[in-house]
């Protein structure tokens, strides 16, 4: 569950990318080795990314994007509301 509308218009790759800091909560167990988890309350989602190419840090701009804080290259991701 990434978010709790549109669900199937949901882009995984375009909402979390590999080495994102996610903030989520545990909805089941799978088999041994993972776990289903969702981010579909605001408060739920990346709150800290890296740009996808350069390693550049990335802050969030708006529920949907983040921007690298030297470049200013914009990424979409699922941004997790402070809480």
């Amino acid at each position: 569950d990434v978010r709790a509308t549109e669900i199937d218009k949901v882009d995984l790759c375009a909402s979390v990318r590999t080495g994102d800091i996610v903030r989520a909560v545990v909805l089941g167990l799978g088999d041994e080795r993972a776990y289903f988890v969702g981010t579909a309350r605001n408060e739920l989602g990346v709150v800290m990314a890296w740009a996808e190419g350069g390693g550049e840090a990335l802050a969030p701009v708006s529920w949907r994007e983040m921007r690298g804080v030297r470049s200013g290259v914009l990424e979409e991701r699922k941004v997790a509301k402070p809480v």
